[in-house]
């Protein structure tokens, strides 16, 4: 039986690896998140998607700062 085609996966956005300096106690509560969100859902714990999501939640007020900033 021939195999079905599959649709092409969307293009992944470009990423940049970086070093960001946490309090510890902050560290620790998004490692802890991460690792349940994974027991939970499968997958890997990922405190880097965490933060993207975090992020990507806030992004209207982050721009609209920016835009005020850099009047």
């Amino acid at each position: 039986m021939a195999k079905k085609p599959t649709a092409p996966d969307p293009p992944e956005r470009p990423y940049k690896t970086t070093g960001v300096h946490l309090p510890a106690d902050l560290w620790e509560l998004l490692n802890r998140v991460a690792f349940y969100r994974a027991k939970d859902e499968g997958g890997r714990a990922s405190v880097s998607a965490l933060l993207v999501e975090m992020i990507e939640q806030n992004r209207k007020t982050l721009e609209l700062e920016l835009r005020q900033r850099m009047r």
